[in-house]
């Protein structure tokens, strides 16, 4: 593993503790706090299950289709954590600030994934190069 590799997970790492620590902090554990935290992490699961096999897909198929595939689903992300944040402020049922950090923490959970996937799949090319 290269030292950019090491560095970034390292960093992806401390951002999941204090996203971790800010969710301990800030969300109330009331039934909407609980409502947020079970939605952001059920989606934030999901994300990232679908989001290992879709990034090994296409990684298989060359870079050029990883860097799409990857920037396609930042943007799937960004706008289902924006739209469901407006969503859940308008309902008052489910706490926005408890779903947005609750699926953030999985969110940089999936991104050490896909470093790490990328390094992998960059690490073979480099040793038959």
């Amino acid at each position: 593993m290269t030292r950019t590799t090491t560095v970034g997970l390292a960093m992806v790492g401390g951002f999941t503790i204090l996203l971790v620590v800010a969710s301990a902090a800030f969300v109330d554990l009331d039934p909407e706090g609980l409502r947020g935290t079970a939605v952001g992490t059920g989606l934030g699961l999901l994300n990232l299950v679908v989001g290992y096999f879709v990034t090994r897909r296409a990684l298989r198929r060359g870079m050029k289709s990883a860097m799409r595939t990857l920037l396609a689903g930042f943007l799937l992300r960004l706008v289902a954590v924006v739209g469901l944040m407006v969503v859940f402020q308008r309902m008052k049922t489910v706490d926005p600030v408890a779903f947005a950090l609750s699926f953030l923490v999985f969110f940089f959970v999936y991104l050490g994934v896909e470093v790490f996937l990328v390094e992998r799949s960059l690490g073979g090319a480099r040793r038959t190069a």
